[in-house]
């Protein structure tokens, strides 16, 4: 009886063990050095990891910066040959080319990192446009492995929910681009027009999309990161939304608000080892890109604790 009693309590604990959803791992937070070009009016609002380097696109200079972690210098610039109404807002990668989404006309480019050349992508609906409170496309993020492009738009019209449109690829039929076939699109609500989503990207080694989310009203500014579950399909659900810990990320952001740095932070990238980039806007209004901003551009880095 003593046997089967503990067998049974054995078994238990094994699928007790089982069910338990996985945890979280608890991110610090540590700023990276970056050089005074940075700190100028550079506006940098999209970011992307990619063969080591930390590649920083500008919202209104035609410029993107390759940015090395572990040197802390600016290896290398691709200058963009952009429409003349550009506001580029986030960025990705996708095989060869990098890809850049624009805010104030509503668009995708694949852009050639070699010569800085741009080309529309086709999308089988038409990207919201901005809106009248200024809010429009905000980030965007390729899944590689099940071949889809997220599409993050910051507000909808009455600022309650941000949206993530799900668009699958195709290929032209010269084979020289892509094309993308609207899918689904999810709601995540805000609790005030002061909350927003201003990124995202994916974590293809984890299987998920990662948000990034912030609260502004004058000097008060908080921040959080939540990831969405990618199913086998590649497609998202807002059930599986989660907080990702970050021990004190709005007090810490804070402090740093207090040395000059720009706090509003726009793009957000990973790495293969899970390490979280987040970088900041440091301009409002007309950037002028050889000019010194009022507040410096911050990159942060949070590691697994």
């Amino acid at each position: 009886m003593l046997k089967k009693g503990f067998l049974i309590a054995s078994v238990f604990c094994v699928i007790n063990t089982v069910a338990q959803p996985p945890q979280l791992f608890m991110y610090g937070i540590n700023n990276v050095p970056l050089p005074a070009e940075l700190d100028k009016q550079v506006c940098i609002s999209g970011m992307k990891h990619l063969n080591g380097k930390l590649y920083m696109a500008s919202e209104r200079c035609p410029i993107v910066f390759v940015f090395d972690p572990e040197t802390k210098n600016v290896s290398n610039s691709i200058s963009l040959k952009v429409p003349q109404n550009f506001e580029m807002e986030g960025m990705t990668s996708y095989k060869e080319d990098l890809y850049l989404v624009s805010e104030n006309i509503a668009a995708l480019y694949a852009v050639n990192p070699k010569s800085g050349e741009l080309k529309q992508v086709q999308t089988s609906i038409p990207l919201p446009a901005k809106s009248k409170s200024g809010d429009g496309m905000e980030g965007v993020a390729a899944n590689e492995k099940h071949k889809k492009f997220y599409l993050l738009r910051e507000r909808n019209e009455d600022m309650t929910v941000s949206q993530i449109y799900t668009f699958s690829i195709e290929v032209t039929p010269d084979s020289s681009s892509i094309m993308l076939k609207y899918e689904s699109v999810i709601e995540l609500p805000l609790e005030n027009p002061q909350w927003r989503y201003s990124d995202i990207c994916v974590d293809s080694e984890n299987g998920k999309l990662i948000c990034l989310k912030s609260f502004s009203k004058g000097k008060l500014r908080k921040q959080f990161i939540e990831s969405i579950d990618i199913d086998s399909t590649g497609s998202l659900s807002f059930a599986s939304l989660k907080n990702i810990p970050v021990e004190n990320f709005s007090e810490t952001s804070n402090q740093f608000k207090d040395q000059d740095y720009s706090m509003n932070l726009e793009g957000i990238t990973v790495d293969s080892n899970g390490t979280i980039y987040i970088i900041s806007d440091n301009t409002s209004g007309k950037a002028l890109c050889d000019q010194p901003a009022k507040e410096k551009t911050i990159l942060l880095e949070l590691r697994k604790k």
